[in-house]
């Protein structure tokens, strides 16, 4: 357990570069992504063959790394299982560091292939988003044979709360204390989701008079953090009087029908 990201940040390092395999975990916004863009930064000015993937959902993506991270092996006009023979025969050879952003699934193809880079053949970093206990529990039982689990520290308040002003300050606005409380209490932890909140702050549509909707703004922000798109937003001519009146995929359905709940019945089994 690491209390604070420098800390964090010097273990991990060390670690990767003895050739373990970690899975970085916590939720959305707390920084994982800066985190491994700075180990990256780091490796490469250190000299070590480093690459980093943003998704990871397959083994092709774990390939794709591997040749990033040795571009001087020739994989081209070979299948991809030769292809990866070979990126492990480099990595065999001069150990190297995978940092996989957003791991999301792990089947028995990827595990018996990461299994093989084991042993001092690469550091491998996995990062897992993990918003509530029972992922968290989850992960426990499935990441046993995988590596060995890390969580992400989280910011402090105080921390928070100056990263908060440091935004605001850059970006132009002036932030009440009380919504400035708000946000802050909202983010949980998160020095992303303030990076985040201040940069949808820029939208018009979270003002009203000169005065800020913080609720909304957390709302939205929360959103925008988990779909990665901005399609639940509110719209630009929202304010508080009109209510939540915009279409949304959540909200557009007959609500009247499903709480009639009147689709024909299976039919019977007979006896």
């Amino acid at each position: 357990m690491y209390g604070s990201i420098r800390e964090l940040r010097s273990g991990v390092f060390e670690r990767l570069g003895h050739g373990e395999h970690l899975i970085l975990y916590g939720p959305r916004g707390s920084g994982k992504s800066r985190l491994l863009a700075q180990l990256h930064a780091r490796f490469l000015r250190s000299s070590i063959p480093c690459a980093i993937v943003h998704s990871t959902s397959c083994l092709e993506d774990i390939t794709r790394a591997l040749q990033n991270a040795y571009p001087d092996v020739n994989i081209e006009a070979v299948n991809r299982r030769t292809a990866r023979y070979r990126l492990w025969s480099a990595a065999d050879r001069r150990r190297c560091v995978l940092l996989l952003d957003h791991f999301s699934k792990a089947n028995t193809t990827m595990v018996g292939f990461l299994r093989r880079l084991r042993g001092g053949i690469a550091g491998v970093l996995f990062a897992v988003d993990i918003d509530v206990e029972r992922e968290r529990m989850r992960l426990r039982k499935r990441a046993r044979s995988l590596a060995l689990s890390v969580r992400m520290p989280l910011a402090s308040t105080a921390q928070l709360r100056a990263l908060l002003h440091t935004q605001c300050v850059e970006r132009g606005f002036s932030v009440e204390p009380e919504a400035a409380q708000l946000l802050v209490r909202t983010a949980q932890g998160r020095p992303g989701w303030i990076v985040l909140c201040t940069a949808l702050m820029s939208h018009a549509r979270y003002w009203h008079d000169g005065h800020l909707y913080p609720s909304l703004l957390c709302t939205d922000t929360e959103i925008s953090l988990r779909q990665g798109n901005l399609k639940l937003l509110a719209p630009e001519g929202w304010s508080p009087a009109s209510g939540r009146a915009w279409s949304s995929p959540l909200t557009d359905y007959d609500e009247e029908a499903f709480w009639r709940n009147d689709r024909p019945s299976p039919p019977r089994k007979p006896y």
